[in-house]
């Protein structure tokens, strides 16, 4: 890459690994104006975390620059931070009312039972038959509602992926609409059950008293959902791949002690986060670029995560790395709310592939196309010799 100008975030070479052109534009381009993206990219980690921690110059609800104040599009995700304050203690108290313990106990015997039920098949695509249904446990858990088929799940997640990247390839309106759609319908029929549980019924009881508009309520859920259903589904797969090419890391992660440190390491390597967007309220400048009020802004996670200048042999994995304040489940005040439940699903994962035998590729991997996330959406695999 000669230039910042010849970034291209859906090529081949950044699809299958974008980090030595992320380490480029660190050293030579740290902040630029991309024309194809229509924003700022930002890859040092300084600069992402401040970005991120800035919420009154830097945020995710546009309708504080364009001043609309429809609560149409309105969620815990993009509302400013004071306002979404209350809605934000609602959900993090509904989720620690929950029986962690339990919980990990049920994802493991889950884990086990797909294995099982894999075991014996020549090859089979890890994200559909283990991702995608680890997602959707742990989602359905977290939310508190009743487990839908892993297929929907997946097919709206990989719908939003190509919905936020629509700008750089072909849009299909008539997809995206049926996406949207889809996902709205599912949501409808959890405010409706009557079954359910945990932060899906805390929501529903405490809404009205809070005064949040049921649209807000509504696009808070999804963006829970997408958060963590898309967080988790792109984790475990990013997790097998790294194992299957680096078998001593999973050995090392037999070590109890390096349970918790090993994950969030897992999480700054290969995490399922490429990048995050947020608007500047006001011109603000950075790194000597001043950026205009209403500009949008890349925050490059993925970049940031293996900035050498706040991580020491970034291109490793080192499992009992401290500190470790990678930036793959967001920072400041909209960060990833289901972080827990993020690392808890990948310690149960790396817990059963210790007991299994070794994962090995029966194909080639193919990936979601898009800037936002990077995650599979196959990987062929097998548990035979």
């Amino acid at each position: 890459m000669s230039s910042a100008t010849d970034f291209d975030p859906l090529s081949p070479a950044m699809l299958e690994n974008p980090h030595l052109i992320f380490a480029e534009l660190q050293e030579q381009h740290p902040v630029f104006w991309h024309e194809k993206v229509g924003a700022w990219i930002v890859t040092r980690y300084d600069d992402c975390r401040d970005i991120l921690m800035d919420s009154e110059r830097f945020v995710r609800d546009a309708r504080r620059v364009s001043e609309i104040n429809s609560d149409a599009d309105a969620s815990i995700g993009s509302i400013d931070a004071a306002r979404q304050a209350d809605l934000r203690r609602l959900i993090i108290g509904a989720m620690h009312a929950q029986d962690v313990d339990q919980l990990g106990r049920n994802v493991r015997a889950k884990i086990d039972r797909i294995f099982e039920k894999v075991a014996s098949q020549p090859s089979f695509d890890w994200m559909t038959e283990v991702a995608g249904q680890v997602a959707g446990a742990v989602t359905a858990e977290f939310l508190g509602i009743a487990e839908p088929d892993p297929r929907i799940f997946k097919a709206i997640v990989e719908g939003m992926a190509r919905n936020f990247d629509a700008d750089l390839g072909a849009h299909d309106a008539d997809a995206a609409r049926q996406v949207h759609e889809a996902f709205g319908a599912l949501i409808d029929g959890w405010l409706a059950a009557e079954d359910t549980h945990g932060t899906m019924l805390t929501l529903k009881n405490r809404a009205d008293e809070l005064g949040v508009p049921l649209p807000v309520i509504k696009n808070s859920i999804g963006l829970l959902f997408i958060g963590s259903y898309g967080t988790i589904f792109g984790s475990c797969g990013n997790v097998a791949r790294t194992v299957m090419e680096q078998p001593d890391v999973l050995e090392q992660l037999r070590d109890p002690g390096l349970t918790s440190t090993g994950m969030d390491e897992l999480v700054r390597f290969h995490g399922p986060t490429l990048a995050t967007g947020r608007v500047a309220v006001r011109a603000t400048e950075v790194r000597g670029v001043t950026m205009k009020q209403g500009d949008p802004v890349f925050i490059v996670v993925a970049a940031a995560n293996r900035d050498p200048a706040e991580f020491p042999r970034p291109q490793e994995i080192v499992l009992d790395r401290t500190p470790n304040k990678h930036l793959g489940f967001g920072w400041g005040p909209h960060s990833c709310l289901g972080s827990l439940f993020g690392k808890l699903a990948l310690a149960e994962l790396v817990g059963a592939l210790h007991d299994a035998p070794p994962l090995r590729m029966t194909g080639t991997p193919i990936r979601i196309p898009g800037i936002t996330v990077r995650s599979f959406a196959s990987l062929p695999v097998t548990f035979q010799a």
